[in-house]
């Protein structure tokens, strides 16, 4: 055995981890070592490295070691001090518990721990932190530092200690015997030392995937072509002047208001086609459309294009009011959501979402159902019998169906 190596420690270490492993573990952890070089980090209390798993996922494993207490570590290092040779070396010698008064260096089964992210042992070491353990003991056959720097000291500080407290060469006679500890006695409580620097943050952002909470919103819509951001910049244009110009009509809360208004201009003209494609309308249709909101607004092209609920009065009174100026004022009318249609004379009068009546159009002017384009509530007409009590006109006129 040579003064100048650590290999007992080697062997020591080696020793306790193939103690306590199973024999496929073990196995498995050399065939590890074998078919890789991974690279083995020494930290305070620990070490750990890297390996790939089969299905290309990293697995970290970490050798958790018991560090020892401050003073354990000034015992030790005043026994060193007492007995290191004169070319200040540190051997195999220290692995006898009497050269570091009666406390261990070489941690023992009880002092390891193992941790690894692969999850394939629950309790007790795998094959992944045994590899750990086996290249840390093949480390310490030719460097000390490690395991200095394992059990919570770092190695710098014990040279130094050698440096400062080594006795001189000239010094005769054996060094003075460290007894063992003496049990039943209160242990020596240590000076108040500056608290250790923090351990450098252990960062493994190898097997890191980011974790969503929830599904990934739709992609936007994509951005209108160019002539048509043109065309709505030119509408945004139109709408400025005419609200400076005190003419501007505000724009329905429904999309086919709005296209009734934008294809009547210069500018929305090119996509009428297109407006009738969304709409469901043709041609015809379309063209009532655009007429209802020349005259109506966008209340007359809603009154055109959707059905509203309506209170039945507010149509009896209407047919009240138009009953004077009936053709055949005893031939039926028709009273169905916020429409009043008066068959034999082809015409209607449809309620729009504003609550204004419609001027009289023919019952086939749209497809489905006859449409209107409303405009301002007209005064009500004059019945020939003014002087007539309303409920009596209301009496005399035939009741919607």
């Amino acid at each position: 055995m040579s003064p100048r190596t650590t290999d007992v420690w080697a062997r020591a270490l080696t020793a306790t981890l193939t103690t306590a492993a199973d024999t496929p573990t073990l196995n498995a952890a050399r065939r590890l070592l074998a078919g890789a070089d991974p690279q083995l980090n020494v930290n305070q209390g620990f070490a750990t490295a890297k390996f790939t798993l089969p299905d290309g996922r990293t697995a970290r494993a970490r050798l958790i070691v018991e560090e020892l207490t401050t003073a354990q570590w000034d015992r030790i290092k005043t026994a060193i001090a007492a007995h290191a040779p004169a070319t200040l070396t540190i051997s195999d010698d220290l692995a006898d518990p009497r050269r570091t008064a009666y406390i261990p260096l070489l941690p023992s089964a009880q002092d390891l721990s193992h941790h690894c992210t692969c999850a394939t042992v629950t309790d007790g070491p795998c094959a992944h932190t045994l590899a750990v353990g086996l290249l840390l003991a093949e480390r310490l056959r030719t460097a000390p530092a490690p395991l200095f720097t394992l059990r919570g000291r770092p190695y710098q500080h014990i040279k130094k200690r050698l440096r400062d407290g080594a006795p001189s060469t000239g010094a005769t006679g054996p060094s003075p015997a460290v007894p063992p500890p003496a049990t039943g006695h209160a242990p020596l409580i240590p000076a108040q030392q500056p608290a250790p620097m923090p351990d450098p943050a252990d960062l493994d952002l190898t097997p890191a995937r980011p974790i969503l909470n929830g599904p990934l919103p739709a992609p936007p819509a994509p951005l209108p072509d160019l002539p048509a951001q043109q065309a709505l910049v030119a509408d945004a244009a139109h709408r400025a002047r005419a609200l400076l110009a005190g003419s501007w009509q505000p724009t329905g809360h429904d999309t086919g208001s709005d296209l009734a208004r934008f294809t009547a201009l210069e500018h929305g003209a090119p996509y009428r086609q297109a407006a009738k494609n969304h709409l469901g309308l043709d041609t015809v249709a379309m063209g009532h459309l655009a007429l209802a909101h020349t005259h109506g607004g966008p209340a007359g092209a809603a009154a055109y294009l959707h059905r509203y609920t309506l209170d039945h009065d507010v149509l009896a009174r209407a047919q009240a009011d138009i009953q004077p100026l009936r053709p055949a004022p005893n031939a039926t009318v028709e009273c169905e959501d916020n429409h009043l249609t008066d068959p034999a004379a082809a015409i209607q009068l449809r309620y729009g979402p504003d609550g204004r009546s419609g001027t009289p159009t023919s019952p086939r002017t749209a497809p489905g159902n006859p449409s209107l384009a409303p405009t301002p509530t007209p005064p009500r007409p004059t019945a020939p019998r003014a002087s007539r009590p309303r409920h009596a006109a209301a009496r005399d006129s035939p009741r919607c169906r």
